[in-house]
């Protein structure tokens, strides 16, 4: 995997009175999201076992991380069957066409239940279903990305917006024997919030979220992820819709950047409920901007 750019804002760090803003542009890499880390674990494991038939339920990023790996190794003997929530975003909708349009061994199907479909079509094909939220030690895949943070001089924290919560793990294993300790403060919406909720409780529940990514309800790493963030003297914050359009005014009057969605606005909204909650950042932040 080629590291992704992260840079520094120093207009955004002034706004937000932070010693310096990091953003960790993980939406540049060609897939256009952090999940690629995670499928290229995934196939790698799974190819070297001598398997062929694969498929994945997703929101969007992770089928199409999942199609632009397969496009991009040019192995006409793996298969790969992608159930899509029919309520997938428009942009995404088009990109994951892109790339199966061009696969003919990539399927797509929209179901009202991708994850309960995609698990039933992996028993009766002996499917692989790749699905980090129940893969043993998936979060090594993202030990790449905490390294990459690491390089940031006298790190403080980390903002990561949160659905599986793979991603936080992984970044953080990496970090751990570092000598300025970081903070991860895992950010999660006021829809779906199994993690934030065990730490903030400032928020009033919404039906719905402009941050479509964060899917995961049940979270299975739940233990692991509360123990992590406590460790590593961090938190958990639970962002509502207005928070995230306040960040995005924020974000676009005081930077440069031109692919900006709401998930990844989450890590700007964490970092501002932080600030109002209390907490001094005196050196310096990093925002993990996860896909477009």
């Amino acid at each position: 995997m080629k590291s992704t750019p992260q840079k520094k804002y120093p207009n955004l760090a002034q706004i937000l009175k932070v010693p310096e803003v990091w953003i960790k542009e993980e939406y540049l890499n060609k897939s256009g999201s952090h999940k690629i880390r995670l499928i290229n674990f995934l196939f790698q494991k799974y190819v070297r076992q001598g398997k062929k038939d694969f498929t994945i339920s997703s929101s969007g990023n992770a089928a199409i991380a999942a199609a632009y790996y397969l496009q991009k190794i040019k192995n006409p003997q793996l298969n790969l069957s992608i159930f899509i929530s029919p309520q997938i975003e428009k942009s995404k909708w088009q990109r994951l066409l892109k790339v199966c349009n061009s696969s003919p061994q990539i399927k797509i199907k929209k179901a009202r239940r991708p994850k309960q479909e995609a698990f039933i079509f992996a028993q009766k094909n002996k499917a692989i279903f790749l699905r980090g939220s129940t893969e043993p030690q998936a979060e090594k895949a993202y030990k790449g990305l905490g390294q990459e943070m690491q390089k940031i001089p006298n790190l403080q924290a980390i903002f990561v917006p949160t659905s599986s919560g793979l991603t936080a793990l992984g970044v953080s294993s990496a970090l751990s024997q570092t000598k300025n300790k970081t903070e991860i403060h895992i950010v999660q919406t006021a829809k779906i919030h199994p993690f934030s909720a065990n730490f903030d409780s400032e928020f009033n529940p919404q039906e719905t979220s402009l941050a479509s990514a964060i899917v995961d309800q049940v979270g299975k790493r739940k233990k692991e992820i509360i123990e992590m963030v406590k460790r590593t003297k961090g938190w958990g914050w639970t962002i509502n819709d207005q928070e995230l359009k306040n960040a995005r005014k924020i974000v676009e009057l005081n930077t440069n950047l031109g692919k900006i969605n709401y998930d990844s606005l989450l890590s700007i909204a964490g970092l501002i409920k932080a600030q109002k909650n209390g907490w001094n950042f005196e050196r310096p932040v990093c925002c993990l901007f996860t896909g477009i």
